[in-house]
């Protein structure tokens, strides 16, 4: 597991349970993102070139945004670049990572005669 989705799980884990990037982004975000400050970096490389993609994830571990930043290419499912430090398959990753953390935390709940459910996990699983 590369250390930049190990952060990313770590960031999950300090999240809610009902959802991992709960609320918005601060509004400012993107102000303060260093891909803003004219870096001659292409933040959309290509999947196959591991050195394009190393040098963004330099950038964006130095960015003092990255959780907000993360938290938006989530919420609304960037399906290119890289954002937060993760490239997209990583982001599709996580969000597996999470939905099945969040599934066996519902299903230990159960196990173990807890009221309190997921409102997240019911949804999806009543539809």
């Amino acid at each position: 597991m590369s250390p930049v989705t190990s952060q990313a799980l770590s960031l999950l884990e300090q999240r809610t349970l009902d959802h991992p990037f709960p609320g918005e982004p601060d509004p400012g975000w993107r102000d303060s993102a260093l891909c803003r400050e004219g870096v001659n970096i292409d933040f959309f490389p290509f999947s196959e070139d591991s050195n394009a993609i190393h040098r963004v994830k330099e950038v964006c571990g130095l960015c003092p945004v990255t959780e907000d930043c993360l938290a938006y290419a989530m919420q609304t499912r960037q399906s290119e670049g890289v954002w937060g430090g993760l490239t997209s398959s990583e982001r599709v990753s996580l969000r597996r990572r999470w939905a099945d953390h969040t599934r066996a935390i519902s299903e230990l709940k159960a196990e173990n005669g807890s009221s309190r459910e997921n409102p997240r996990v019911r949804e999806k699983t009543s539809s």
